[in-house]
């Protein structure tokens, strides 16, 4: 269903285009058993060892709108909101995050049934926010999407080896001249 004020789609339309692309790669997929107050509506999994990680998981935000604006250098922009942007920007989830967002058409439909199949009708790119520095505004922040971050099968992949593989946890730096 369609949020009109805000130009989102409201429900599990994004997280199920997700799912079905996933299932199309062969990759386990699922919802966390998390509220949304962690920013993670599915899960992916890729059922293997990849990178000298077993089962490499990335959990995905993902956001539906029919305002994703491309941009001279190729990328995607979109308008996140800051709630959403603070908790991606984190570097301490256990399990990696990204954020999926998905630009439908405004007018006509999203899923189109054909001959061959099913049709989803739109676009989409994914970016890890990770890192990123704190925002100066108070309602939302522009983040940018490379168009090469795709969602499907080359796409969804790359997510996993980047993003769901082992990583060392960050130590504090410690001056042994200070310790008491």
């Amino acid at each position: 269903m369609r949020d009109h004020d805000q130009n989102t789609f409201q429900g599990d339309f994004g997280e199920a285009w997700i799912e079905a692309v996933a299932a199309g790669c062969g990759l386990l997929r699922g919802r966390p058993t998390t509220v949304d107050l962690q920013k993670a509506d599915v899960q992916l999994v890729y059922p293997g060892v990849e990178l000298g990680t077993y089962y490499p998981t990335v959990n995905v935000q993902v956001k539906t709108t029919i305002e994703l604006r491309r941009l001279e250098s190729g990328e995607f922009s979109y308008d996140l909101d800051l709630e959403t942007y603070d908790a991606l920007r984190r570097t301490d989830h256990a399990v990696g995050r990204v954020l999926a967002v998905i630009g439908v058409p405004g007018e006509g439909e999203n899923v189109r049934l054909q001959e061959e199949g099913t049709l989803l009708c739109g676009r989409g790119a994914w970016v890890s926010l990770e890192g990123m520095s704190p925002s100066s505004n108070r309602t939302s922040q522009v983040v940018h999407l490379p168009a090469v971050n795709t969602l499907d099968r080359s796409g969804l992949h790359r997510m996993l080896k980047t993003h769901g593989i082992r990583r060392s946890t960050p130590v504090p730096a410690i001056d042994v001249w200070e310790q008491p």
